[in-house]
């Protein structure tokens, strides 16, 4: 019998390449209770059976045996009932142990937002970012000096430069668009934010014409895991809009007007705390 399914594997495989990049060590079906002390975290009940009976899917590891966080594929099953009670109890147990969890799906192992897939990203922001706080900490990197994965060059010098800013093309893109006269505004408007049960959600919009633009929302589920996932979203919404508008510039097909889409924008703000946003402006 397999100890993981098509999927997982899949999974496994493109974690397992990002990991190799910062020498980690990733294991799967490692069982809850040898990662957290149940002891500790004070689990009793059927909380305890299941941190005794339950697994993580993958738990990435710094120098082969140390525990740095885990990774959960959650495939369509995880929909169900009985999966969110599991995935509840498994996430309350991280929090408790404050040990990072990081949720995906399929749409995390493919490359179509950029150079490399949405989980290798992470992995490596991550360790760019550890490394960064331990260098601010030994003096290296002033203390004030904010941690930024958009400012940081490629590690290989094969690489292209700044490989962590997934949108750079897409703006670029849309910025031309717009130095050739085939739009009105050079950059598009976006805002992001959460909703009572801490899903992350944000929309990106730009103005075509006078009268019609284009828009993207997406969603992320709240995450325990110790990076700006609000900068990636961001970046898939600047992605996913840039695809937009490359459609309409090849058949003038699919704006909207722009007052349809700001009733779009104040409906989705009403129904979130709005975290950041930043606009363009707009053309009358």
């Amino acid at each position: 019998m397999r100890i993981v399914n098509k999927y997982e594997e899949i999974a496994h495989g493109e974690i397992k390449s990002a990991a190799d990049r910062w020498g980690l060590s990733v294991y799967p079906k490692v069982r809850v209770a040898d990662v957290i002390s149940l002891d500790d975290v004070g689990a009793t009940g059927e909380l305890r059976r299941f941190g005794l009976q339950s697994h993580f899917d993958f738990v990435i590891c710094r120098q082969n045996w140390d525990p740095v966080y885990a990774i959960e594929f959650d495939g369509h099953l995880h929909t169900t009932p009985t999966q969110i009670s599991r995935d509840s109890k498994k996430d309350e147990l991280c929090k408790r142990d404050n040990f990072p969890i990081l949720r995906i799906n399929s749409r995390y192992l493919n490359k179509n937002f950029g150079p490399m897939s949405l989980v290798a990203w992470i992995i490596d922001v991550y360790e760019l970012q550890t490394e960064f706080e331990r260098l601010q900490v030994d003096g290296q990197i002033p203390p004030d000096e904010p941690f930024d994965p958009f400012f940081m060059m490629s590690i290989d010098a094969a690489e292209e430069r700044f490989p962590y800013w997934l949108s750079a093309k897409p703006r670029i893109y849309i910025r031309n668009l717009y130095k050739k006269g085939k739009i009105v505004v050079p950059s598009s408007s976006g805002f992001i934010g959460y909703d009572t049960n801490d899903v992350m959600w944000g929309m990106e919009y730009i103005q075509l014409t006078k009268e019609n633009g284009l828009y993207v929302r997406s969603a992320m589920r709240p995450q325990h895991f110790p990076i700006n996932l609000g900068d990636l979203l961001d970046e898939i919404l600047s992605v996913q809009l840039s695809r937009e508008v490359l459609q309409w510039d090849k058949n003038q097909a699919g704006a909207l007007p722009m007052s349809k889409i700001y009733l779009i924008a104040d409906k989705l703000k009403s129904n979130i705390n709005v975290s950041r946003s930043h606009s363009c402006g707009q053309i009358k």
